[in-house]
């Protein structure tokens, strides 16, 4: 962190001198290793590390940024003077400068920072972790004898650090830490094939559960075994978290205020407006309590915070970063995103989720008496329209009859549209799951009244 800082810090002193209104050095560093096993072989073992300065500079109204992977003072000056260059080809803007403190929704968190990043992720060889996949592919086999083998198995973990500074004085740095480890399995029974998959995270590898990884995809995969087609109908869906995630996806992307602003989210115009039937609560939290996604302050420095998107079921507020609060006559929510030091900030989502009840899914199951259970959906983003909001995608699970899963279903299409969906929700369990998804989603299973489904 103290070399990342003192780069930052030259980068910081060398845009000060140029004849810019304002500045602003954005430096990130990352270590990642990613690893995968079949068949307890290394079929492939990369490692990266990278480190990257982005320049944002402001001059009469106007934007220019640019980057480099060079740390030279040389380089680090022409990409300065480059920034500056790309300033002058684009058109002013009276919301183009940078965040001040009255921008700000949120005070700055300085406790909770030594959560965002673990020493053990250190402890670990490169062989260590690999025998941890391997061990994960053993443990899986050994479930259930119709466990044909392996699809796929991840491993991944990164160190990342960013620092940030401006001309109107902000200064500030962190780390974060993560480890990541996927395994698809391959059942066969006969003739029949299915598939299942399950992961875990956290913020060392040692802390992640793989006998639970194991137990889950083994599950997910022999269950579906024998699975059959059904007839079109309309029926009540009940749906797995990681399905729900997927879905609750496609709210997150249309509540940011970029998507908004260009007509590309069925929100616009809808504040104060009730999007869902009954009382659910929807929120960004930035700060949460062991987030993977939580970070003391967004990619240009605006304090993160707990914004409420959706308050008993009514819009009460988009994502934004400073630009697009601006523009709305706003503050910024802390809501700034980058993909890396490569490009400037956007709009993005931190640990989104919709707020669990106090029901389990067993609670919920028996109550639904009729419908199918939703363990998996395919071609959600393809299948769906965020600006007209139909959706249509390929699903399987589990038919329910009499409350109780009855038998396995396969070759489903299920076809509505995203507001449609929220009115349609009816119920939420305790069983929050969060997935990674340009930020990390969460979401329990829920339960989706009167929604076509296409069989035979």
């Amino acid at each position: 962190m103290v070399e990342l800082i003192d780069l930052c810090k030259k980068a910081a002193l060398a845009a000060s001198r140029k004849k810019v209104d304002e500045y602003e050095v954005f430096m990130a560093s990352s270590i990642h290793n990613e690893i995968e096993v079949f068949n307890g072989n290394v079929e492939s073992l990369s490692f990266s590390d990278t480190k990257g300065i982005g320049l944002r500079v402001f001059k009469e109204k106007k934007m220019g940024y640019a980057y480099t992977s060079n740390m030279n003072e040389d380089e680090i000056d022409k990409c300065i003077e480059k920034a500056i260059e790309n300033s002058r080809v684009t058109g002013p803007d009276e919301n183009n400068y940078l965040p001040l403190a009255k921008d700000y929704n949120y005070p700055l968190q300085t406790a909770g920072r030594e959560n965002l990043f673990s020493a053990k992720i250190n402890e670990l060889s490169t062989e260590d972790k690999i025998n941890m996949a391997k061990q994960l592919e053993i443990l899986a086999k050994k479930k259930d004898k119709r466990i044909s083998g392996v699809s796929e198995l991840i491993y991944d973990d990164s160190i990342s650090e960013v620092a940030i500074i401006n001309s109107n004085g902000f200064e500030d740095s962190y780390r974060t830490s993560s480890a990541f480890l996927y395994l698809g399995l391959i059942s066969r029974s006969g003739e029949d094939v299915s598939t299942g998959d399950y992961f875990g995270f956290a913020r060392c590898p040692q802390d992640i559960d793989i006998e639970n990884i194991a137990d889950k995809a083994a599950y997910r995969s022999v269950k579906l075994l024998g699975a059959k087609k059904i007839k079109s109908q309309t029926t009540d869906l009940l749906l797995d978290p990681f399905v729900a995630v997927q879905f609750l996806g496609i709210i997150a992307g249309i509540s940011c205020a970029d998507a908004v602003q260009k007509g590309k989210s069925l929100l616009a115009g809808k504040m104060g407006t009730r999007i869902f039937s009954k009382d659910f609560n929807i929120a960004d939290d930035g700060t949460l309590e062991n987030g993977m996604a939580s970070r003391p302050f967004d990619s240009e420095g605006v304090p993160k915070g707990r914004t409420i998107v959706f308050e008993k079921g009514i819009l009460k507020s988009y994502l934004y970063n400073t630009y697009t609060a601006r523009k709305d006559k706003t503050l910024s929510t802390g809501n700034a995103a980058r993909a890396s030091y490569k490009s400037p900030p956007e709009t993005g989502i931190s640990n989104f989720y919709i707020e669990p009840s106090e029901k389990t899914v067993e609670e919920i199951l028996r109550k639904t008496g009729r419908g199918f259970y939703v363990m998996d959906i395919i071609g959600l983003h393809s299948g769906t329209n965020p600006i007209s909001g139909q959706i249509s995608v390929g699903a399987k699970g589990i038919f329910i009859e009499k409350g109780e899963m009855a038998f396995p279903v396969k070759e489903v299409t299920i076809a509505t549209d995203i507001l449609s969906f929220c009115l349609s929700l009816d119920e939420v369990a305790n069983d929050i799951k969060f997935m990674p998804a340009s930020g990390y989603i969460g979401s329990s299973s829920m339960l989706v009244k009167d929604i076509t489904v296409s069989g035979t």
